[in-house]
């Protein structure tokens, strides 16, 4: 058989190969070695099979600089912009870091340690994509060995989760010694600092002294560094365009108290326009002169604002936005292995971790609107400052007022500390021809959230029926602290065994065989006050919920010819209430010839929903802009007699709920790649993948839940007091048409994802004789597709190089998918010298929009900036009205950094490290997107999904072996 290929490939190829070729000769072949592959459960002999996997090795992970295990999946560019980062107050999610794999969430990104999974973290996250996650925190960088990314579907190998692939972090075993190290991190203006110890100490050889234990220890403290101290962005627009810290405003809401005065009696609108501000707002100057400001638009104040022109006393909010919170992490584990005998061992694993984060905030605030307020199992009364006539406060004397009030006595922010524990004893060894392998596995993760001063309603009632603002702020009554805790754990026993048999003409058979028995539980237990509706404006977390998992797997390699293998595998898992999942997968490889081969697999994959889907109970949640076409005209959007015009654009109070009828998300993977080495100086690795996954569980929406109140009544709680309802055209009150109170949103089976690109990988070694070694690798992912729908039928379009809720004004997603990320680096060693330089590359992303579901525009047109006559619709962004002046092709520009780093071994035992990221402190790109600051992330004018804004950044470490 003749193959030919493309000479563009053949030209590439023989350029990648040509300086090792003039650098010497062909190094003789090394004899082969047996090594486990993630992906699999058989042994090979060849690092490459017929999945592709990445291998980032100990000698990678020092060379990025990288200080903890988040800031190293920034480097690999397959992880998508949708992982948790833990820098800022991240709500549902605060305090975690995890990884998402082709931006399809980190719920099907599978994480394991030590080839075996972690348990889910103690959170209920209502938001797509993060109902499952994984803590990365509890994972130290400085004790791994390496880390494989399996860049496929493989819930026929794993089971759930791992519909996007497989992270699996392999610490270092059998170590003998011991070393302590030391690090330290900052930019070039002494932000995002980092500081770190660490230790290590293993005795024993596993073949000759017949045990080794290791232990490591690592512990790690970062600053806070503000937000207005990061300016490593566009700083310049971001003043411009935003107006962030181009003036001294933070906030008109102080602890000298604004007044609103009631439309009209008992009404309870207390709305100020500027027509009538003249009669019906009163702001209190009782600030230094130095602390009065005139509202102005240029600080962020729309010109219809009744706050421009009006003089107010500011309070300086932006001191408390962060850029990178304070936080500290400790993190024990150790390893042990003993020989039984002469085929049989003994091991476990002992990890204990634990990671604190603390955010920082505004003092909390009162404003003149109702405010909902939570049970455990439902709603609360609400809460409306609402002064009557004669009250102390009041200005006004023949109408009641409300008040914006800030309690600048008390706390703001948040505190999370998440504890990880976990404990694995198991044996393996062989049996004949048999080789096995069993463990018990028990990891538990606790989480204690905890908010600080934060509004007692017994209390605040108060200021209702007299008592005065000055008053309630010095009653020490008023707050308390509300720490929420919530425990997840699994306890896992699993059994594999593998043998070889029979003989093709390739070699022998390869087979696996598997069973794993799982429990999993997760409780999330409010504080009692907030549980009990004391708590002002306070969302509850409420779940107890446990399942047993039961699973087998088999996996088949049957060498046919000698270049040609293909592997088979295969998994059942049966989820309680859920009929079982078969899931298969088929993998080939073709060795054309020496030095090239093709592979491909096929796969279907499956996500169970996670436990906090299918217990009742879970977040909830503020919905605001809600229509209420009970209480509103469908056509006219207006209100009804008896309603208000806030009915029309209502805020309520959301809850998640079990849905019975979930079923498992679905998968189908494709994989088709081309393994390249001419030498063994030469590896060239190119694979296309395409992934879809449907069926995907989100929780469902206000908008449904209203549309079908008739069909499914008990999602929609409503005022019963029929003075409240609106009347029909005679005037009779209408049943059940009371104001919205609470929305209840089961989880739903809804939409589909589907991915698609190319993968290369390229390493090139060049040994050059007295002038030491050279090697090179080059990483990279180039999407071609990613779509989405939202609900089965939806038209999908191709958002690849958007926000993909810009180019399809239909979808409520925001995914940020560059078309091209990829990191090039090289190390050159001499002796006692290491060089190492870098580059990283993220491509632009537009923020057009193009379509609208079905709808596609003549011509696209920019979401920021002032509107023109030929939009395509009427309704764009206008807070950056100046953006297309600075930013005509509208879009996230391309960024490309550098790296350099230097390791020098001259001492004796001793190994110095200097690292330093973003060499030419390149400001990382402008996105007018994340330049508004909410009460849970404060944005700061760049995407953090995609970039960083720390600028030039050293990190210097020095590790002594004893």
């Amino acid at each position: 058989m003749q193959l030919t290929l493309k000479k563009s490939v053949v030209a590439v190829a023989m350029t990648l190969a040509t300086p090792a070729i003039l650098a010497q000769q062909t190094a003789p072949t090394q004899p082969s070695q047996t090594v486990y592959i993630t992906g699999s459960n058989l042994k090979r002999v060849d690092k490459e099979g017929t999945s592709p996997v990445q291998v980032v090795t100990a000698q990678d992970i020092k060379d990025t600089g990288a200080q903890t295990v988040q800031e190293l999946m920034r480097f690999v560019p397959a992880i998508g912009s949708d992982s948790n980062y833990d820098s800022t107050d991240g709500g549902f999610s605060r305090g975690v870091s995890t990884a998402s794999l082709r931006g399809l969430s980190s719920t099907s990104t599978l994480i394991l340690l030590n080839g075996r999974r972690m348990t889910p973290s103690a959170y209920a996250d209502p938001n797509d994509g993060n109902s499952t996650l994984y803590d990365l925190n509890s994972i130290p960088v400085t004790a791994l060995d390496r880390i494989e990314i399996l860049k496929d579907g493989a819930s026929a190998v794993y089971g759930s989760d791992a519909i996007g692939g497989v992270i699996n972090f392999i610490t270092k075993s059998n170590y003998q010694g011991a070393e302590l190290a030391a690090r330290a991190s900052a930019n070039d203006d002494g932000e995002f600092a980092r500081r770190g110890v660490s230790a290590a100490w293993g005795k024993g050889d596993l073949e000759t002294d017949g045990y080794n234990v290791f232990v490591t220890a690592d512990i790690s403290k970062r600053d806070r560094t503000a937000l207005r101290d990061a300016t490593d962005i566009a700083f310049a627009q971001y003043q411009q365009l935003n107006g962030r810290f181009a003036t001294p405003y933070g906030s008109q809401i102080s602890q000298y108290p604004t007044f609103y005065r009631e439309s009209s009696p008992g009404s309870r609108n207390f709305g100020v326009s500027r027509a009538n501000a003249a009669d019906r707002l009163r702001t209190t100057l009782g600030c230094d002169p130095s602390e009065q400001l005139v509202g102005t638009t240029q600080m962020g104040f729309p010109a219809t604002s009744v706050w421009v022109g009006r003089t107010f006393c500011n309070y300086d909010a932006t001191r408390f936005l962060e850029a990178q919170s304070e936080g500290d992490d400790g993190v024990l584990m150790s390893r042990g292995v003993l020989k039984l005998g002469t085929n049989t061992r003994a091991f476990a694993e002992v990890a204990y971790g634990r990671s604190k984060r603390t955010y920082t905030s505004t003092p909390i605030t009162l404003g003149q609107s109702s405010v909902n307020n939570f049970t455990a199992t439902g709603v609360a009364d609400p809460f409306q400052a609402i002064l009557e006539i004669g009250h102390p406060d009041n200005p006004f004397p023949n109408a009641r007022a409300s008040v914006g009030y800030r309690f600048a006595n008390l706390r703001g922010g948040t505190e999370v500390i998440n504890k990880n524990a976990r404990l694995l004893v198991g044996a393996e060894g062989e049996f004949g021809r048999w080789t096995w392998d069993t463990g018990l596995l028990w990891n538990r993760s606790e989480k204690e959230d905890t908010y600080f001063d934060r509004l007692y309603l017994p209390t605040l009632r108060k200021l209702n029926s007299g008592t005065t603002l000055a008053q309630l702020a010095a009653d020490p009554t008023i707050s308390q602290d509300v720490t929420n805790a919530g425990r997840a754990s699994i306890v896992q026993w699993d059994a594999k065994t593998r043998t070889q048999f029979g003989e093709l003409p390739g070699g022998a058979i390869g087979l696996a065989l598997g069973v794993e028995l799982r429990r999993e539980k997760i409780e999330l237990d409010p504080t009692p006050a907030l549980a009990a509706g004391d708590i002002y404006g306070l969302v509850n977390s409420i779940i107890d919920g446990e399942r047993d998992v039961k699973s087998a797997f088999v996996e088949l390699r049957t060498p046919l010819l000698k270049n040609l293998e293909l592997d088979f595998a295969g998994r059942a898992d049966k989820y309680p209430g859920i009929k079982t999942n078969y899931v298969p997968k088929v993998g080939a490889k073709w060795t054309a010839f020496d030095g090239l081969a093709f592979r491909g697999t096929y796969a279907k994959g499956f996500r169970a929903p996670a436990l906090v889907q299918v217990t009742p109970g879970g977040s909830q949640v503020f919905l605001r802009d809600i229509f209420d076409r009970r209480r509103c005209e469908v056509d006219e959007r207006t209100p009804k007699p008896g309603a208000t015009e806030v009915d029309c654009a209502k805020s309520a109070a959301g809850t998640g709920g079990a849905n019975p009828d979930l079923v498992p998300e679905k998968s189908r993977s494709y994989s088709l790649g081309l393994i390249y080495s001419p030498n063994n100086n030469l590896e060239v690795v190119i694979d296309y993948f395409r992934i879809r996954k449907e069926g995907e569980v989100v929780q469902g929406s206000a908008f449904e839940a209203i549309k079908n109140e008739d069909r499914t009544p008990g999602n929609v709680v409503r005022d019963p007091n029929p003075a409240n309802w609106v009347t029909d055209a005679a005037g009779n009150p209408v049943p059940n048409t009371g104001p919205l109170l609470m929305v209840k949103l089961p989880w739903e089976n809804q939409g589909s994802t589907e991915v698609r690109g190319i993968d290369f990988d390229v390493r090139h070694r060049a040994r050059m004789g007295e002038w030491g070694g050279l090697s090179t690798k080059l990483n990279g992912t180039y999407m071609t597709h990613y779509s989405l729908a939202q609900h089965p039928g939806d038209i999908e379009h191709n958002v690849v190089g958007a926000q993909s809720g810009l180019y399809d004004w239909n979808l409520s997603r925001t995914l940020y998918t560059p078309r091209l990320k990829f990191n090039l680096a090289t190390t050159w060693t001499r002796g006692d010298h290491a060089v190492n330089a870098s580059m990283n590359y993220v491509g632009t992303v537009s923020l057009k929009r193009y379509v609208n579901a079905d709808t596609v525009y003549d011509q696209p047109f920019c979401h920021y900036g002032t509107a023109r006559p030929d939009d395509a619709e009427p309704n764009r962004d206008g807070t950056v009205p100046l953006y297309e002046e600075y930013y005509p092709d509208c879009k996230i520009a391309h960024w490309i950094t550098f790296g350099l780093g230097y390791t020098y071994t001259g001492f004796k035992n001793l190994t110095l490290n200097l690292n330093i990221q973003n060499v030419f402190d390149k400001r990382a790109p402008y996105d007018p997107g994340q330049g508004i600051s909410t009460s849970f992330l404060p944005l700061d004018g760049y995407n953090e999904g995609l970039h960083n804004n720390r600028g030039r950044y050293f990190a210097l470490s020095a590790r002594y072996t004893f």
